[in-house]
């Protein structure tokens, strides 16, 4: 339809989550607060808004309306009474004696849906705490169970560089932080220096993970026979933002030199004098 308008709502769940909405003709604009279906209502702020395209915007959600002064004082009973929900889920998580450990809770706008976030060290069966948990609160009881990587990202918290944790201020899906990005970044340390507020490895590890590798291709390797002048060694360690590698030579000298004044040798061979 020529007048629909397709808009980016951030939403203001546990998750923060985002997505496209079909806004048809209504008079929203970049920062305006609005209501939308997303697995239950939720309320949401409009981030950027895009071309329609062709067809596109048939097939995406509709904002259901602009958000109402009682929207806005819905969700924020709701996110009170959520940490509420909390204590009061934690007392029946102790009457079944369920090795679960709460994290957080929300509520759709309409108070439809409950769901509540929690990390255990396996499956649990939670079916009975789920009965408990619906005559309770007398509504739709979803249970989620997460890792440590998504427990920090709802919770957030400060870290090691001493701003914000990045998967609560911008990452929308972290991925997984194998060692091997420590290793190629020669961070040779123990593991509290680089393990985040999750216990996990830090995520930034990957942002500059590519230029690691684009520069080490550069730099001979660990333990690779070298030459440098008169004197010959093996490579111990590598300064990347410099561009030298560090040597010991045959006689247990440290000599550290740029890649131009060395020459790689072949292994198993020496440089003939």
């Amino acid at each position: 339809m020529p007048n629909d308008r397709i808009v980016f709502v951030r939403i203001l769940d546990l998750e923060r989550e985002a997505a496209y909405f079909n806004a048809e003709e209504l008079p929203l604009h970049v920062g305006d607060s609005c209501v939308v279906e997303h697995n239950g209502l939720h309320l949401g702020t409009v981030a950027e808004e895009v071309p329609a395209g062709e067809e596109l915007s048939g097939q995406l959600e509709r904002v259901v309306r602009v958000a109402t002064d009682a929207d806005l004082d819905a969700h924020r009973y709701n996110q009170a009474d959520a940490e509420r929900t909390v204590a009061a889920t934690r007392e029946a998580v102790a009457h079944h004696d369920l090795p679960m450990h709460l994290v957080a809770a929300e509520y759709t706008l309409d108070r439809k849906q409950l769901r509540i976030y929690f990390t255990a060290p396996h499956r649990v069966d939670f079916r009975n705490l789920l009965r408990d948990l619906a005559s309770r609160f007398n509504t739709r009881i979803e249970l989620r169970q997460m890792g440590a990587r998504d427990e920090a990202r709802l919770r957030g918290g400060v870290g090691r560089c001493g701003i914000e944790i990045c998967c609560h201020r911008f990452l929308r899906e972290p991925k997984p932080v194998p060692m091997d990005l420590a290793y190629d970044q020669e961070l040779f340390v123990s593991p509290e220096r680089i393990t985040g507020a999750c216990g996990r490895l830090m995520c930034c590890l990957a942002y500059e993970h590519e230029m690691y590798l684009a520069e080490l291709a550069r730099l001979p390797k660990l333990g690779a026979q070298v030459a440098v002048g008169e004197k010959q060694g093996k490579v111990i360690s590598h300064s990347i933002f410099r561009q030298t590698v560090t040597i010991l030579t045959e006689d247990r000298e440290r000599i550290e030199a740029t890649v131009d004044e060395i020459e790689v040798l072949q292994p198993g061979k020496k440089r003939k004098h």
